[in-house]
């Protein structure tokens, strides 16, 4: 793993309303392509696909977001 990945509580959220087979798809895939760099275990339906990128982002974006405060709460 090479970034810092950060799930929020709006993440997790997101993740509890989901269904649960569908959650562990997702999880499964953040896992192996964020955490392990390795290929997907699972093939994804076009939705779930889909469905992946958005929440991949969210949690990139969000991971970003807050390596940044970090950084700028160590320079102050």
């Amino acid at each position: 793993m090479e970034n810092l990945i950060v799930i929020s509580p709006r993440i997790i959220s997101r993740i509890k309303n989901m269904p649960v087979e569908e959650r562990k798809v997702m999880l499964d895939t953040l896992f192996c392509e964020e955490i392990l760099g390795v290929e997907r275990s699972v093939k994804l339906t076009p939705l779930q696909e889909l469905v992946y990128m958005m929440f991949r982002n969210n949690i990139l974006n969000e991971s970003k977001q807050f390596e940044n405060n970090q950084s700028q709460a160590l320079v102050s």
